[in-house]
């Protein structure tokens, strides 16, 4: 029952009204019985009745809803006798009517509105009733039975509302709480993602380290020592390998920066694919001495992602026509009409099989474009065959999932 200052205020009056008419009264130690009773079963409500929310109709476990409600009618029932044994004296049946506004206020918290307000109606046909016997006569009883039965359907109004605002108030705690959840869930979340783009990054760092500069300083070592053999016996020819390794120290050199460049892919997003990939071919044919041909059809408009993801890939790609192609020319075409948006890589040189490459214990550079193209959302295929050259085309997903 809802503790409320004014509930007590009342059962006290009431009691200690019923003490004043009573004291020289032999009923008397019977009545204060009474009140004793009934201010001891008020104040141990919650005990009793199980809950010190009773809304039984919330519960989920069956048993527990079952014995809640027998343990609820047996308290409303001991009260009501209380309150029906004080109404018995003549003398102070209106005042003692007063008890059933308490009682009224629990039937509803317990039962309900609906069934609650039957409650208080069968309080107020016993009221009215008991009060046609008043000694002030039968209107007086009825104009009395009536007052106190607005009463009693007032505070049962009021328990209902009170009971919607708590109700309304844990529902409003629980929706706070579950969105703390979500939101550490998601902060959680984040963290994982921010983690997963770090280890990524690291993936292809490490690709492109493996392919490039790690190669170029493993010619480099074997170059230094062919110079420092070919010292002693053929020092002409050594001659011959420090200037081989002079080409592959600035090689080497080349690729570091390229790959520094590549740890600060704005100027891809700020400058626009078509000018990072001119500006990226004019590099590798003044250092390299690979001349490519730049195509490119149509308006473009990519999100950042996928202007670096195709960054990324040309860049690959033209790596490998540089390692493993055997020439020194390739296309590069960018097509960005409505027929769908792709970009095709090609070389004329010796090929190779795409299947067995890919199964090679430590070749990154096929798949490192692979994971490229998957990361923003687009398909990459390879034809080669040994001797015909290699066809590499990236395609942009439909939004049904296919090309």
């Amino acid at each position: 029952m809802m503790r409320t200052l004014g509930v007590y205020l009342l059962y006290a009056a009431v009691a200690l009204r019923g003490v004043v008419i009573f004291a020289d009264d032999p009923r008397l130690p019977v009545v204060i019985s009474c009140f004793a009773a009934y201010g001891l079963l008020l104040f141990l409500e919650a005990w009793l009745t199980g809950s010190k929310s009773p809304r039984f109709t919330k519960l989920t476990d069956q048993e527990t809803s079952f014995r809640q409600v027998w343990r609820s009618l047996f308290y409303l029932l001991l009260q009501s006798t209380l309150v029906i044994a004080l109404m018995a004296v003549p003398e102070t049946q209106d005042f003692f009517a007063l008890l059933f506004v308490p009682l009224s206020m629990q039937v509803v918290l317990f039962f309900g509105r609906r069934l609650g307000y039957v409650c208080i109606a069968i309080y107020s046909l016993f009221i009215v009733l008991a009060l046609l016997g008043s000694e002030d006569g039968p209107l007086f009883g009825m104009v009395m039975g009536i007052f106190f039965s607005g009463m009693c359907f007032l505070f049962g109004g009021y328990a209902y509302q009170v009971q919607k605002a708590e109700m309304a108030r844990n529902q409003n705690q629980r929706m706070f709480n579950e969105l703390q959840t979500a939101h550490r869930q998601l902060q959680d979340y984040a963290d994982q993602v921010a983690g997963l783009a770090v280890e990524q990054e690291r993936n292809l760092l490490a690709r492109n380290l493996h392919d490039s500069v790690t190669q170029t300083v493993f010619s480099m070592n074997l170059a230094a020592q062919s110079a420092r053999l070919l010292l002693e016996k053929e020092p002409p020819r050594a001659i011959e390998q420090l200037l081989r390794l002079e080409k592959l120290a600035a090689s080497a050199l080349g690729e570091i920066q390229t790959l520094v460049s590549q740890l600060r892919p704005r100027s891809v997003v700020e400058e626009g694919l078509p000018t990072a990939l001119r500006r990226m071919v004019a590099e590798r044919q003044e250092r390299e001495g690979l001349q490519v041909s730049l195509d490119i059809n149509g308006d473009i408009s990519l999100s950042d992602a996928e202007a670096m993801g195709l960054y990324s890939i040309a860049y690959e790609a033209l790596t490998n026509v540089i390692k493993h192609s055997g020439v020194c020319k390739a296309t590069i075409h960018l097509n960005f009409e409505s027929g769908g948006s792709c970009m095709e890589i090609e070389d004329r040189g010796l090929g190779f099989d795409p299947q067995t490459t890919l199964n090679q214990r430590g070749h990154f550079g096929m798949a490192g474009m692979s994971e490229r193209a998957h990361e923003i959302g687009w398909n990459l295929s390879v034809e080669s065959r040994p001797g015909q050259g290699t066809y590499i085309r990236v395609t942009e997903t439909q939004p049904g999932g296919t090309e």
